[in-house]
């Protein structure tokens, strides 16, 4: 199977790169899932959850993302946000009391509800 090479991009550094089956990327009510051989393009995504898929195209890694651009180039796909945060290191219940006060955290809680 044709893996997809990724890039998760803030502006001042690489959170992570690697290769995936495909990307899957938040991009309103119908998410877009980056695959092999997928026409070039450049696509403005929504806050919320990317996911990377492993060859059986099951969920291996998301990352929580404020809105931000994809760029879609030769089966790479480079995914450039202001925050990128590893869904893995988060704690729920931190993310409930940040909430309170944060929008960005309060998407995250309810992605995380509804995930």
């Amino acid at each position: 199977m044709a893996d997809v090479s990724y890039k998760l991009v803030q502006p001042e550094k690489v959170v992570k790169q690697g290769n995936a089956w495909g990307v899957v990327l938040p991009t309103g009510e119908i998410n877009l899932t980056v695959i092999a051989g997928q026409a070039p393009s450049i696509v403005k995504f929504d806050s919320g959850l990317v996911k990377i898929l492993d060859e059986d195209g099951k969920v291996c890694e998301r990352y929580f993302v404020k809105a931000g651009i994809a760029s879609i180039v030769s089966d790479t796909c480079v995914i450039a946000s202001e925050t990128v945060w590893n869904k893995a290191k988060l704690k729920f219940e931190d993310m409930v009391e940040q909430a309170k006060n944060d929008a960005f955290c309060e998407m995250i809680v309810e992605k995380w509800a509804a995930d």
